[in-house]
């Protein structure tokens, strides 16, 4: 199964879900999607907002590695507040996208779309890039749900 990431589930982000993700996933590379980003404010940090749009969205694609199964795919829903019995109360939505990696390569992914109205407060990342959006902004990532 394939991921990207474009957010707090970066390889290297400071929270304790992005730690343990990677424990089983390898990563693959850069990518892009199509869409548009925000940064939404929260009390721990910013987080991104995939949104549909005609824009680049940078990030990475993983990979899982064997033994990744159900009950780590449910971890990661619920870290990002997906449900796939109720996707109306739900935050985001996990989703197949397609992601274009560097030399063009196209392949499907799974990827969390914000599934709400953004909160008040948002920004806009014209360059898609979250961890660049970050440093320019010298603001730090949403470090909740530590465990």
């Amino acid at each position: 199964m394939l991921f990207f990431f474009y957010g707090t589930l970066l390889d290297g982000s400071d929270n304790a879900i992005a730690a343990w993700v990677h424990e089983r996933l390898q990563a693959v590379g850069p990518a892009t999607v199509e869409g548009i980003l925000e940064a939404v404010p929260d009390p721990d940090g910013w987080y991104p907002a995939l949104l549909a749009g005609d824009g680049q969205v940078h990030g990475r694609l993983y990979e899982s590695v064997e033994g990744f199964g159900a009950a780590d795919l449910a971890r990661l829903d619920a870290y990002e507040n997906y449900d796939p019995a109720r996707p109306d109360r739900s935050l985001y939505l996990r989703e197949t996208c397609t992601a274009t990696a560097p030399d063009g390569t196209l392949c499907e992914a799974q990827a969390y779309r914000f599934n709400r109205p953004l909160p008040d407060g948002s920004h806009p990342i014209p360059s898609g890039d979250f961890r660049s959006w970050l440093e320019e902004q010298g603001v730090r990532a949403f470090g909740g749900l530590r465990e």
